[in-house]
């Protein structure tokens, strides 16, 4: 824990290397692939064709191995470092996915950071970006530039050329790295998928930025261990009704200790 600390504060990211073992590796790529096609299907149905090719957001339903992957977070320690770099108790944000293939032109290719409001005095974000293929060389790994996350700016398309590290490492490998680092997916230069997750975590009083206790039900959000009930956001909800407000402690939709 604090060999990654170190590592995350001065550079900005860092790898928990083989956490995930199969099967579970092989489902969560069957499962992207699947999101992968009905995000396609909504993004040519709204016309959001323009660079979103193999990318998918919001992917986590109560069908596919998504949420088991975020019960493993907290048995591997990540919740724990997420808190860590957070400051205080983590809830999910968002939940996406890619293939970065050969063919592939997506706005990830950009250099760019996660979070859009600059903050020196605190990571508002954090992420883990979870490898389901080997990251390597040729075959697009992404591409961060160590310690500007504390770079307000953006940097120069030469300095990231010249200073950027690849986040290479073997599929079921996961990378934790501050939202204010810049970064970039990198160009695959082999006939091979490179698929990844990227799930973002904030502090519980961050609007997330997709509903996820609504889309995925309450009877499946308490059917969840607590672990998994606090990053799906479910002690931190926004009450509609009085009788939603006024509930004993143990039973609110926003409790005490989220901050």
């Amino acid at each position: 824990m604090n060999e990654l600390w170190q590592e995350l504060h001065a550079n900005g990211y860092a790898c928990m290397n083989d956490l995930i073992g199969q099967p579970l590796l092989d489902q969560l790529r069957t499962d992207l692939t699947c999101a992968i096609d009905r995000c396609r299907q909504v993004q040519v149905e709204n016309g959001i064709t323009q660079r979103t090719e193999q990318t998918a957001h919001h992917i986590l339903t109560r069908d596919n191995h998504f949420i088991e992957l975020l019960e493993r977070f907290a048995e591997w320690g990540i919740v724990d470092t997420l808190e860590h770099m957070l400051g205080g108790v983590p809830i999910l944000n968002s939940y996406g996915g890619l293939n970065n293939l050969s063919s592939t032109n997506a706005y990830v290719r950009n250099v760019h950071r996660d979070v859009r409001s600059w903050s020196a005095e605190s990571m508002q974000m954090a992420q883990a970006l979870v490898l389901l293929d080997d990251f390597t060389v040729d075959n697009g790994a992404t591409l961060f530039l160590p310690g500007s996350q504390n770079a307000a700016e953006k940097p120069d398309e030469g300095v990231f050329e010249s200073m950027s590290r690849k986040a290479l490492g073997s599929a079921g490998s996961i990378y934790l790295f501050d939202s204010r680092i810049w970064h970039a997916a990198g160009i695959n230069r082999t006939e091979q998928p490179r698929r990844c997750l990227t799930i973002t975590f904030t502090r519980s009083y961050f609007k997330p930025q997709f509903d996820y206790c609504r889309v995925l039900g309450e009877d499946f959000c308490r059917s969840q261990s607590p672990a998994v009930q606090q990053l799906l956001g479910w002690y931190a909800r926004t009450p509609s009704t009085l009788h939603d407000w006024y509930q004993p402690e143990g039973q609110r939709f926003y409790r005490k200790n989220q901050g």
